[in-house]
């Protein structure tokens, strides 16, 4: 075995299972925002119908943030047929070195119609504040959960 794969066997040996949780979080946040940024998605009108929020339990296991869970429900129509979607994103809160929120999602409303691009695997809300300076959180997409056409009878 070479010696950095040695190092890198030996270097991931010593995270936890929460450590390795949150790398993992980290790892599809970053691949959220690279999706929006290279994927230019298709522009939609969606309708949300229903907002849950709730703790993300799967998330943040080591104490050192918390995690909230939004999950939406809604739809888009396109030549006349209804598609209906559940999105989930969660967002992030570190509390070290002081408690400071790392990732966003655009809080939405039932009964409201938003702007939104349509990519792969997610939905992304358009917002003035699509591009986050260091400063700010990043703002994320909302990843697809389920996708259904629905036809009248």
């Amino acid at each position: 075995m070479s010696s950095a794969l040695a190092l890198a066997t030996k270097s991931l040996s010593a995270y936890r299972l929460s450590d390795m949780k949150a790398i993992a979080l980290l790892l599809v946040i970053l691949a959220t925002h690279a999706l929006s940024q290279t994927d230019q998605g298709q522009a939609i009108a969606f309708h949300v119908t229903s907002v849950e929020q709730g703790e993300a339990t799967d998330y943040c296991t080591t104490g050192k943030c918390s995690a909230t869970r939004y999950t939406v429900g809604g739809y888009r129509v396109e030549d006349g047929v209804t598609i209906e979607y559940v999105l989930d994103c969660v967002e992030v809160i570190a509390n070290e070195p002081k408690p400071h929120m790392t990732s966003q999602c655009v809080h939405v409303h039932a009964h409201g119609e938003y702007p939104a691009k349509l990519l792969a695997e997610a939905i992304f809300f358009d917002t003035e504040k699509q591009n986050p300076s260091d400063s700010q959180p990043l703002l994320l997409a909302y990843q697809i959960r389920s996708e259904k056409e629905v036809r009248k009878k």
